[in-house]
């Protein structure tokens, strides 16, 4: 759950409040000034005892006469003042984790980076709206984050993003529903049964790097909190290098970050090869490798960045053999309409989460 207010942050009565830091963790001005008047010295005192620390990194300490149980100290800049959307982004998420290794429910933070960092309140709350939202689809906690801004701009930036409401589903004819239609894909049904804002952008033959072409009208137009890309069957179907449909989802991972977009990657579905008997034509033979290869890539690439996950590939097999059950497909590579019900209760599971981080 994400709210946003507009107030003091040290007068709220959370788990843990968010230190606007600096990596030497010295307590001045602005947010870190007002906690260390209203919550004692000591604060400071156990938190300089900590540093210095990497810029982006975090750690907590106890929260003195505050009405919260700790302050966690966020360093999104050094001692030159300066800072930038990554270090904001690291902070925050180092700050969710350390909030999350002591078991908390509840945080506040401030609009890290806007006081004498100098970053702009809408750059500061794509980036750390973006962040809880990935904090949240993975199920973590703290699962209720504050946004606590004392004036009105800051207030406004926070509340448009927070509240924004849709999922894109961008992706080729698995999500757009072939050979039936939308009405028959999985986004269709999860939208009715989890009643959800969810956009179908699944179109026929694409691949990743149409996909990142449309990127810009079809994602970023729509403000999304999420989008959810599954693609590559079709990059392998025409030859495209590993290499470059890995580069396709990073850049379109990169765009999603940068627009305060929390972004889930769909694992590509598996193929369905039960009608050649035993005979394997050497171009689907290597597109099925191909497949794999990809497919485990980015297994990994979601895992090294956090990113969620919506599992396509598993509900298709069959346990029996660990291939894909004939009973799901509609063809090699598409799914009938049991197989489309089965995406869609796996697709449900994830769907949850990132409920979580909407309104």
């Amino acid at each position: 759950m994400i709210k946003v207010l507009k107030g003091d942050i040290t007068e709220l009565q959370v788990d843990a409040i968010v230190n606007a830091a600096n990596n030497h963790l010295w307590m001045g001005a602005g947010v870190a000034g007002a906690i260390k008047r209203k919550g004692g010295a000591a604060i400071e005192e156990e938190a300089v005892a900590k540093g210095p620390i990497p810029v982006g990194e975090a750690v907590v300490t106890g929260a003195g006469l505050l009405k919260a149980r700790y302050v966690v100290h966020a360093a999104a800049m050094g001692q030159d003042l300066v800072t930038d959307a990554e270090k904001v982004r690291a902070a925050t998420r180092n700050a969710l984790l350390r909030a999350g290794e002591l078991g908390l429910k509840t945080i506040a933070f401030p609009a890290l980076g806007t006081g004498v960092g100098g970053l702009e309140f809408d750059t500061a709350a794509r980036v750390m709206v973006g962040e809880v939202r990935r904090h949240l689809a993975l199920g973590l906690e703290p699962g209720e984050v504050i946004f606590a801004l004392f004036d009105d701009k800051g207030y406004d930036a926070f509340s448009r993003i927070a509240g924004r409401d849709c999922v894109v589903c961008l992706g080729d004819s698995i999500t757009y529903g072939y050979p039936y239609g939308p009405d028959t894909s999985w986004v269709r049904a999860c939208s009715e049964k989890l009643d959800m804002k969810l956009i179908n952008k699944g179109v026929n033959g694409d691949t990743t790097r149409q996909m990142k072409r449309r990127f810009e009208r079809d994602v970023i137009s729509f403000e999304p909190a999420y989008v959810i890309i599954m693609g590559g069957t079709n990059d392998v179907w025409v030859g495209t290098w590993q290499e470059k449909i890995r580069e396709n989802v990073e850049e379109m991972v990169t765009r999603a970050f940068e627009e305060g977009i929390c972004l889930v990657v769909g694992l590509p579905v598996p193929m369905d090869l039960s009608n050649y008997e035993g005979f394997l034509p050497g171009d689907m033979s290597c597109a099925v490798c191909e497949l794999d290869t990809f497919r485990n890539w980015l297994e990994e690439f979601a895992e090294s960045n956090l990113l969620p996950v919506m599992d396509f590939y598993t509900p298709l097999l069959d346990p029996a053999t660990g291939k894909a059950n004939p009973a799901y497909f509609e063809d090699d590579s598409h799914p009938n309409v049991n197989g489309y019900r089965a995406l869609a209760g796996a697709a449900e599971r994830v769907l949850l989460q990132l409920k979580r981080g909407m309104p």
